[in-house]
């Protein structure tokens, strides 16, 4: 099944033919959720379907590779320049982001495709392809869910600079504004954690991933909670209906005792539980479900708030609106990035808000950058917005300093 020692052997063999070579990298995300949801059989008939799909999307002269139990690689030869591999690339999501007919149902896989082509991304199969795989990292956080390698070389994040940057205080807290969409009001902001590490920016997702592994999320989790309390706390003396957002990994919810950790944070800074939420990410895998909504509901009890953020973009929707006190609802970008052109995608998105409505739960949508698209989302009853439309994420005492004086 798995054809590693083929692919390395493909990309080494093929011919740029006067132009360039390309290696998508294809990974499906959250199989094990899927398969946990719906049976082993039913992930090696996804397989299957994605890679029939990917053949039809593919050139006859490009090959294609499986390499993980539902992840491909194809290599792309003669292309005349870098961009024709993002316009294969683009073509290979669409195409695999499509329904799939999998046990008689339609299903939408979750799948990010990384790109890299010789010579820019480099010359070896083996960095070559391991650049196209690096970049499935980047093409997560996408729209189009495929990306190129964004650096020349990737910076290593590893578990001692990170702990190092944890332990000295070296990351910073940035906020983004959340705004009504009635009245374009300031609700609050969202706090994210940034991080410079020998002169260049390293992408959340990469040191978050390496805290995870790595037993460093419960520490990571401490600092943030306490960064986010030192920014808002000055923030609500200013404005006490403020509420600010801090992200929560299921891991660090299940590894410590994060209740009584949230409690004393907020009695240490003078913060009212009322004024702080909590986001759990719908695309994480969650192990052990009743005793990450036991936690949820204990750290609920105590007054902060509970919100589902991405929703829609993992197979889990559904069952953490049922297990979870959700109070909020955060609609991913890519639920609403085309509602102004494409009717099924503003119909998906209100029923996504009428859903979140019917359970009580208010509803943000993420992502949004166009008074066209802010519009359409106050005809849907969407509640609040975040977004460049209305406000980048700064750092947290640039963030403070615009709200106090224009808002």
């Amino acid at each position: 099944m798995l054809n590693r020692d083929a692919l390395l052997a493909c990309v080494a063999e093929t011919d740029g033919d006067g132009g360039c070579i390309g290696v998508l990298v294809l990974r499906t995300q959250r199989l094990r959720d899927f398969e946990m949801l719906f049976g082993y059989a039913a992930g090696e008939a996804l397989a299957t379907a994605l890679e029939h799909r990917l053949r039809e999307a593919l050139r006859p002269v490009d090959r294609l590779f499986r390499i993980g139990e539902c992840d491909f690689a194809m290599v792309l030869p003669g292309l005349k320049q870098r961009q024709h591999a993002a316009l294969a690339a683009g073509k290979v999501s669409r195409a695999a982001r499509a329904p799939l007919e999998v046990c008689g149902h339609p299903v939408r896989a979750n799948i990010a495709v990384g790109v890299a082509t010789r010579p820019h991304d480099g010359t070896d199969p083996v960095t070559l392809c391991r650049r196209a795989d690096e970049a499935t990292l980047e093409a997560v956080q996408t729209a189009e869910r495929h990306a190129f390698n964004s650096s020349v070389e990737r910076q290593l994040v590893s578990h001692d600079a990170l702990r190092e940057a944890i332990a000295a205080n070296h990351l910073a807290i940035w906020l983004q504004p959340i705004r009504s969409v009635r009245d374009g009001r300031l609700h609050g902001f969202e706090s994210l954690a940034r991080w410079r590490h020998r002169d260049a920016w390293v992408a959340p997702e990469r040191f978050i991933a390496t805290a995870e592994q790595t037993g460093l999320i419960g520490p990571l989790t401490h600092w943030s909670l306490h960064g986010t309390l030192r920014a808002c706390a000055p923030a609500l003396r200013e404005n006490p209906t403020l509420v600010f957002s801090i992200n929560l990994s299921p891991r660090a919810v299940l590894e410590d005792d994060v209740v009584a950790a949230f409690s004393a944070a907020l009695a240490l800074w003078g913060v009212p539980a009322s004024a702080l939420k909590v986001e759990v990410t719908e695309t994480a895998f969650v192990s052990d479900m009743p005793a990450l909504s036991e936690v949820l509901r204990e750290l609920h009890a105590t007054g902060v708030a509970i919100s589902i953020d991405d929703y829609g973009t993992g197979y889990s929707s559904m069952a953490y609106l049922r297990e979870f006190p959700v109070d909020e609802v955060k609609l991913d970008r890519s639920f609403i990035q085309d509602i102004t052109v494409n009717t099924r995608s503003r119909q998906l998105a209100a029923a996504a808000v009428s859903l979140a409505h019917g359970i009580g739960a208010q509803v943000v949508a993420e992502g949004v950058e166009s008074a066209q698209t802010l519009a359409l989302l106050a005809e849907m009853g969407c509640d609040r917005y975040q977004g460049y439309l209305h406000g980048r994420p700064a750092p947290a005492a640039e963030a403070i300093a615009a709200m106090t004086g224009g808002d």
